[in-house]
């Protein structure tokens, strides 16, 4: 699967439960306040649906390059008057509640929601539901909050995949290699499970792992900290492979590595990112963006 229709597929599952909760019910006119989405054309009666759209952070370019677009189109083809309120916190979480709140006052149907920090988004989803608003938390599960649904990927699967790629071009099962491991925000349900996906694999092989970072709110720059840190502590030549649970920390990881004049290594990570991948040498670097994980989608009871 490639980056783009594993994108689409975040999109399409989606938008496909919204209609299973009968939120994308064509008709009706545009909002011409509405951040992006959305619009226009025929459709039948009972007026066009409003859905907010409620991304993380920019830092990692999948959400404006991939999310934003493919979820907007995908709206558009299933429903020509639904709208998509579309907001970016830009990772801040009290931002992110602010334009939930605002989404909710402008008369969202529904709130597909990937927090910026699960912990502290109960306020919203439970604002929502006073309104009757269903929340779908996507990609990031919402644990312990009454959500309508989930949409995510196989993610302890996914963990395994990249954390199998890394040893693969390692070699010998990665018998005397080491690597320094940077995971994603320990806030993060959906990180835990890519390490522990990871963790699956590498704690069967002959691969040492060195150092190892939870990264918090998936930072490309405090992953570039963590590398510095990791050089710092072992040398230039003191392992031969690194593990990015994304892309965006991937970035800041070759950063340290360049600032440091270190030939770059082994680099899997979950998504592509074309201006990631040019800066890494070709016979240097491996992705995991063909992923053969299916997407996970599951219901949860109100």
């Amino acid at each position: 699967m490639t980056s783009r229709s594993r994108q689409f597929t975040f999109a399409a599952v989606a938008i496909s439960m919204l209609l299973a909760t009968g939120v994308a019910a064509c008709g009706g006119d545009d909002d011409n306040g509405s951040s992006g989405g959305g619009g226009g054309g025929g459709g039948g009666g009972g007026g066009g649906k409003t859905i907010a759209l409620l991304l993380p952070e920019t830092k990692t370019t999948r959400y404006e390059e991939k999310d934003r677009p493919l979820f907007t189109d995908k709206v558009k083809e299933l429903c020509a008057d639904c709208k998509v309120l579309y907001q970016n916190a830009s990772q801040d979480p009290n931002k992110q509640q602010q334009q939930a709140e605002a989404a909710i006052t402008k008369g969202a149907d529904v709130l597909v929601l990937d927090a910026v920090d699960v912990a502290s988004v109960g306020p919203i989803v439970e604002h929502a539901n006073q309104k009757k608003i269903p929340v779908i938390a996507y990609d990031r599960l919402i644990p312990d909050q009454d959500i309508a649904y989930y949409v995510s990927f196989d993610n302890v699967k996914q963990g395994r995949i990249q954390a199998q790629t890394l040893l693969d071009k390692l070699g010998s099962n990665g018998k005397g290699k080491s690597i320094v491991m940077v995971n994603g925000a320990p806030t993060d349900p959906s990180a835990g499970d890519y390490k522990k996906g990871a963790h699956q694999v590498f704690d069967k092989s002959a691969v040492k792992v060195e150092k190892e970072y939870d990264t918090p709110d998936w930072s490309p720059d405090k992953a570039q900290l963590e590398m510095e840190q990791s050089i710092t502590a072992l040398g230039k030549d003191g392992f031969q492979g690194a593990y990015s649970a994304n892309d965006g920390m991937a970035g800041g990881m070759i950063a340290a590595m360049k600032s440091r004049r270190r030939p770059r290594r082994s680099w899997p990570w979950r998504r592509r990112r074309a201006s990631r991948i040019r800066t890494v040498s070709p016979r240097r670097r491996w992705t995991t963006g063909r992923s053969r994980s299916r997407p996970c989608c599951s219901r949860r009871s109100r």
